[in-house]
C-alpha cells in the first residue's frame, strides 16, 4: 500500500501544472535561469578597482625625476632594496663623481626620499654618510603632485574661459597667445612673422574640466 501511495506520489508531481509548465519542467529550468540571470552574470563581470597609486617601480622613478630631478634616478635605483649604502660606494657603483653623488642625495633628503647615518672612519678619522631609499615618501609625493596639478589645471581653466574664442595660434605653431598679447605684436608671430590665426579653445576648455573632475574624485575617493 505504501508502494502504492509513492507511486500515485510520483506522478503526481509529473503531471502537476504551474503556469505554462508542469512542475518537473519548471525543476529542470531553475538552474539554468540562474545560470543566464543578469545578476550572476554582472558578478562575474565586476573589475577589481586599480590602484592608480601603486609603488612600481615607474612609478617611483618619475616621481623623483619630476620631484628631485632625472639625474637623481639612478641613484634611487641603485638604493632600492638596500639599506645603509655609502655614499662613496653609491659614486663607484653609479660611476659618479663623489661631489655629484652627494649634491643629489641632499636634494633627495630635502624631499624626505632618504635617510642617512653619519660614522667616523676609524682608519682615515673623517665621517662617512650611509644613505637609505624611503619609498614610503613616494606615496606622499604623489599626492602632493596631484594636489599641484589640480591648481595648475583650475588656474589653466580660469585664463580659457576669460579668454574663451580669443587666442590666436601661429600656422607653424610657434606660439600661442591671448588677445593682449596677440595685439602688443601686431597679431604678427614673433618667431616666424606670419599672421596669427584665431584659435577656438572649445576642446581645451572641455579637456581641462574632465581632468579637473577626475582628480576631484580621485582625492575624494581617496580620503573616503
Amino acid at each position: 500500500m505504501l508502494c502504492k501511495n509513492n507511486k500515485m506520489a510520483k506522478k503526481t508531481i509529473k503531471t502537476a501544472k504551474v503556469p505554462g509548465k508542469t512542475v518537473k519542467s519548471a525543476f529542470k529550468k531553475t538552474p539554468k535561469a540562474i545560470k543566464s540571470s543578469k545578476f550572476s552574470s554582472s558578478i562575474q563581470n565586476v573589475k577589481k578597482p586599480v590602484d592608480k597609486d601603486a609603488m612600481t617601480n615607474k612609478k617611483v622613478n618619475d616621481v623623483v625625476g619630476e620631484v628631485v630631478g632625472e639625474d637623481a634616478v639612478k641613484i634611487v635605483e641603485y638604493l632600492k632594496d638596500k639599506e645603509n649604502i655609502s655614499e662613496f660606494k653609491i659614486a663607484e657603483k653609479t660611476n659618479s663623481e663623489i661631489h655629484q653623488i652627494r649634491n643629489i642625495l641632499y636634494r633627495l633628503h630635502n624631499q624626505h626620499l632618504v635617510t642617512y647615518k653619519r660614522k667616523k672612519d676609524r682608519q682615515k678619522g673623517w665621517y662617512i654618510s650611509y644613505w637609505t631609499f624611503n619609498k614610503r615618501r613616494v606615496k606622499d609625493l604623489v599626492g602632493h603632485l596631484r594636489i599641484q596639478k589640480l591648481d595648475k589645471f583650475r588656474e589653466r581653466l580660469e585664463k580659457e574661459e576669460k579668454n574663451r574664442g580669443f587666442f590666436f595660434l601661429c600656422k607653424n605653431t610657434c606660439v600661442r597667445m591671448d588677445f593682449d598679447q596677440a595685439t602688443e605684436y601686431q597679431f604678427k608671430c614673433p618667431e616666424c612673422g606670419t599672421l596669427l590665426d584665431q584659435h577656438d579653445n572649445s576642446k581645451t576648455i572641455d579637456s581641462l574640466r574632465q581632468r579637473i573632475t577626475e582628480l576631484e574624485v580621485y582625492n575624494e575617493h581617496e580620503h573616503q
